[in-house]
């Protein structure tokens, strides 16, 4: 829309309007930098010491002007400023030199000492008077004109600018434009302006009733016309103006920044902008960026928030040619009336008047709408109205490359709108944003991310769409898929609806839907305390059946966004891709009919954990890290699936199943032990199997000749889960030692538990080596369960210890106690004690002697004496059986104790269950009597004793009542000094 422009000469007509009668003549100049001005009174003056006078005033302090016409009319090209004292004044000032003008302060901020410009105009009919009119071209950089402290109302303009000058290097602040018919400043900039600063402004009650708005009246601060460029606005006030707080409007602006702004009721938007876009060189290129609004609040506007049309940016954060909207508070009360006239948003980005910003003067016609960085802004309170389809919305979007990003929407009738309308939209009552003057426009590479939208009757809303936009990772006020995007497709929190011809809802099933909402997120929680929303992205939701925007798969997607540890909920469905996985996380799922295609493993020391029921029907590749599963959270390879083999970094650690009548190799595992079993091919293709490794000794090791023994070490469950076929069995080891296999023979058996013996299930053949290979039955299997490796004979694979736990403790300085505890031996000589101080060095300090062949739980301690402390060791046992074959166990560390914490010595320690008596060894003579306490480990007193003053050494008789175990004992009570050391009864 186009405004009519004021013109210098038009307005010097206006008889008594910008003269003062005494200024008939021109007044001698006055050769000073600063002049000043005051009016009749003295009342609240800060610059001058007597009352102004234009007919005997110098424009010194003591004897300054009456009028701010006299003071311009002396100046010479020496003078800077005019300070204008407290006071009312009543002229027309026209500004024609570039001389600033400094007031004594606002009559809001400072009423006692205010410089006030007031008209004298009665509410009414519109005329062209002006409290200040610009009509000088402005500064310099260094030197810019500034305008400051003081307020102007009760005339048509508060302050305008000629139109016909450019303008450059003006500064405006803490100026309060109020209760004008018109606009409170008018900056036409027609023939361009440039590096304007407009600081601390307070704009009220502009154009208000019984004022007319017509023409346009009842902007706070008008920016109209031609080219605007380095224009900042920051710290304003914009409240109850007619029309818009901020309207930068007709023409073009480049380099814009609206910043630390407050509006508050305005009928209009409270900012609005056309035609912005980055400062383009000669080439074509940007040299600034388009627009920054930050830090505004923004409540109980009439209108949109923030109305920005045909604005383009470049769809990033920062830089040359960007449009950034970000951090804004934007806001309507619902105790606001929702008896709207017209759509309302919260930040509305569309397209609309381009084809007047040529006509303005302005240079962004050839632009296209789009790129707008919109984020961590909060909108809230956009509610529908009580008219048929007048819409309230927090964000809508219209052209190219739009990001929205971080922010919170509440309480709206719909969270975010992207809309395509057509050539020809009809206007008014339709879901469209409604809205006139717009042109054909499809919106293409938005991407609308990390928001929290919460209580919104529709969070993501498409309208018209040729494409699909990108909308994952958004809360969208619910974390179940029906409630998202309806039961069947439609009816849900993200809609999509199509063309004019009866906005038909499109379903997200049938391939019609236009928001790309997956993944999303489970809950609002807000990750830290900045401005907007930083979702935690822990848990995310995937479904199968959204639109999408992208070119990777819906579970891929998910896997790559979620983090570290975190949980990927999917829908139902068939997922046909291919998914890798490099990090720790959680996979669920909806129902047990969810199947994954291609799943490969590619993450070097993580766990992928199943916390449902999946099924696979493709290939499953173990290429690094784990695949953790359970009995009810089962991974079934059905009948055309496959799988590598694993390797000692990737392995199944859980149950797998495997469908159909191929023979199958399972990729098993756990605690760090590669351990495949394979099956011979079922009959069926309906047949099923279930396998699963432990790394540990079975509850029952009774056998059944000829079989002789069976591993302590470990064991495979096998199940046949459906149908009846049988299948030969094969099992493998890659550490022949660990195993406790010794020999490459026939003696190495498949042993099967029956449930209540184990049988042998004979040895068909070996394959690999003896240093890793496998041994597979002797034909099909007699039944299922427990299988492991058995031996014929006592002398040859023994498979004889298995270590529960290996312990060490720092008791006393220079004193190291370690415990260990077997499950089984077989031919157990003993544990040779091995002790490094770096962990790679290594010597045997002691050997502790085994108990040969046991199926019970055996118990072993040993006390480490060494000259050492406040230091680190290691220590190490050297198993070895009675035919020479050693294994080791994994290394413990201990820190010893300083020696200066030593204070008593306890022996002997471990005490046998023989022993009747300990002996304690004080470090000095005991001045007082002091208790002794024995206590195990959940606190319970076994012994107490008192020992005499003047001792250093003690015999502590024991209880023969006193079982083995783990014991603390404790020199002194509660108000003497204690020591306690640990004690250890066999």
């Amino acid at each position: 829309m186009r405004y009519s422009l004021l013109s210098y000469a038009a307005t010097a007509l206006c008889s008594g309007l910008l003269y003062s009668p005494l200024l008939a003549q021109p007044l001698p100049k006055v050769a000073a930098s600063a002049l000043y001005v005051n009016d009749l009174s003295q009342t609240g003056d800060l610059f001058t010491s007597a009352a102004g006078s234009d007919a005997t005033g110098t424009g010194s302090s003591s004897a300054p002007f009456a009028t701010v016409a006299a003071a311009l009319s002396a100046a010479d090209a020496g003078t800077t400023t005019i300070y204008i004292d407290a006071g009312t004044y009543s002229e027309r000032v026209v500004l024609s030199k570039n001389i600033s003008l400094q007031g004594a302060g606002t009559a809001t901020n400072v009423p006692a000492s205010a410089t006030v410009f007031n008209g004298g105009l009665a509410d009414g009919a519109q005329a062209n008077e002006v409290g200040i009119y610009i009509a000088t071209s402005g500064g310099t950089a260094a030197a810019p004109v500034v305008l400051a402290d003081f307020t102007v109302r009760n005339y048509d303009y508060g302050v305008q600018t000629a139109g016909s000058t450019p303008t450059a290097y003006f500064v405006l602040e803490d100026i309060e434009t109020v209760a004008n018919r018109r606009h409170g400043i008018e900056w036409n900039s027609l023939v361009g302006t440039r590096n304007i600063i407009f600081r601390r402004l307070h704009a009220a009650q502009n154009a208000v009733t019984p004022n007319t708005n017509s023409n346009g009246a009842g902007r706070g601060l008008f920016l109209v016309n031609g080219v605007k460029e380095n224009i900042l606005i920051e710290d304003g006030l914009f409240e109850q103006n007619r029309r818009a707080g901020i309207d930068v409007n007709d023409g073009s602006v480049g380099n814009l920044v609206i910043r630390g702004c407050r509006f508050f009721q305005n009928a209009g938007p409270g900012i609005a902008v056309l035609g912005a876009a980055g400062i383009r060189n000669a080439s074509g290129s940007y040299t600034s960026p388009a627009a920054l609004l930050e830090n505004n609040g923004i409540r109980d506007n009439a209108s949109n928030g923030m109305e920005l049309k045909a604005c383009t940016g470049t769809g990033r954060p920062s830089g040359a040619g960007s449009f950034v909207v970000r951090n804004n508070y934007i806001a309507r009360s619902l105790s606001q009336s929702t008896a709207l006239r017209e759509d309302n948003a919260g930040i509305a980005f569309i397209d609309r008047d381009r084809n007047v910003i040529a006509t303005g003067a302005g240079v962004n016609g050839d632009l296209l709408t789009g790129g707008a960085f919109i984020q961590g802004n909060t909108m809230r309170g956009y509610r529908s109205s009580t008219g048929f389809e007048i819409n309230g919305f927090g964000i809508v979007l219209e052209g190219l490359n739009n990001k929205v990003f971080n922010n919170i929407l509440a309480q709206c009738q719909r969270g975010v709108q992207i809309q395509d309308r057509p050539a020809s939209p009809t206007i008014g009552f339709t879901p469209f944003f409604d809205i006139d003057r717009g042109l054909p426009l499809i919106s293409a590479g938005d991407s609308i991310r990390q928001n929290r939208i919460d209580s919104c009757t529709t969070a993501l809303r498409g309208v018209n769409l040729t494409n699909v936009v990108e909308a994952g990772l958004n809360w969208l006020g619910n974390n179940t898929f029906a409630a998202v995007r309806g039961a069947s497709g439609t009816g849900g929190l993200v809609v999509t609806l199509g063309a004019p011809n009866g906005f038909a809802e499109q379903s997200s099933f049938d391939g019609n839907g236009r928001i790309d909402y997956s993944p999303f997120l489970d809950a609002p929680t807000d990750a830290t305390t900045n401005a907007g929303f930083q979702p935690m992205l822990t848990v995310l939701h995937v479904d199968r059946s959204c639109p999408t925007a992208g070119d990777a798969g819906r579970l891929q997607e998910g896997v790559t966004l979620v983090v570290e540890n975190g949980t990927v909920n999917v829908a139902e469905a068939m997922y046909d891709e291919a998914v890798t996985v490099s990090k720790n996380l959680t996979l669920k799922n909806t129902g047990p009919a969810t199947t994954l295609q291609q799943l490969t493993l590619n993450g070097t020391g993580k766990n992928i954990t199943l916390g449902s029921p999946f099924n696979l029907s493709g290939t499953l590749t173990l290429n690094a890290g784990l695949l953790i599963t359970t009995a009810s959270n089962l991974l079934t390879l059905t009948a055309e699936a496959s799988s590598t083999e694993g390797s000692a970094g990737s392995y199944v650690n859980g149950p797998v199943q495997k469908v159909g009548s191929t023979a199958f190799v399972f990729p098993l595992g756990k605690d760090g032990v590669w351990a495949r079993l394979a099956i011979s091919a079922p009959a069926t293709p309906t047949a099923a199997f279930t396998a699963e490794y432990i790394a540990a000794s079975h509850p029952v090791s009774a056998t059944t000749s000829p079989l002789d023994n069976v591993s302590r070490i470990e064991y495979w469950n096998l199940t046949r889960s459906a149908g009846s076929d049988d299948v030969a069995v094969r099992l493998f080891w890659q550490d022949a030692t660990r195993s406790g296999i010794d020999e490459f023979s026939a003696d190495l058996q498949v042993a099967r538990y029956d449930g209540s013996t184990w049988l042998t299930e004979g040895n068909g053949s070996l394959g690999g080596s003896l240093a890793a290979g496998s041994v597979v039955s002797e034909g099909a299997v007699g039944g299922y369960g427990a299988f492991s490796f058995g031996s014929l004979s006592p002398q040859v694979n023994p498979l004889p210890v298995e270590l529960l736990s290996f312990r060490v403790a720092a008791t006393q300085p220079g004193s190291v106690q370690l415990s260990w505890t077997t499950a089984s031996e077989t031919k157990n000589k003993g544990f040779g004690i091995e002790r490094s101080p770096d962990g790679q060095t290594w010597q045997q300090v002691a050997f502790v002697a085994g108990r040969g062949t046991s199926t019970q739980q055996q118990q072993y301690t040993h006390l480490d004496v060494v000259k050492a402390a406040n230091t680190t060791l290691y220590y190490r046992l050297r198993q070895q059986d009675v035919n020479g074959k050693a294994t080791y166990s994994q290394v413990a560390a201990i820190r010893l104790l300083a020696t200066e914490e030593a204070t008593a010595v306890l022996y002997p320690n471990p005490a046998p269950a023989s022993a009747s008596f300990l002996t304690l060894t004080l470090p000095t003579v005991l001045p007082n009597t002091v208790p002794i306490t024995i206590s195990d480990l959940t606190g319970r007193v076994v012994h107490t004793q008192l020992l005499p003053a003047g001792i250093s050494n003690a015999d502590l008789q024991l209880p023969a009542t006193i079982p083995a175990g783990n014991y603390l004992l404790q020199v002194g009570g509660p108000a003497q000094p204690q020591k306690v050391i640990r004690w250890v009864r066999q």
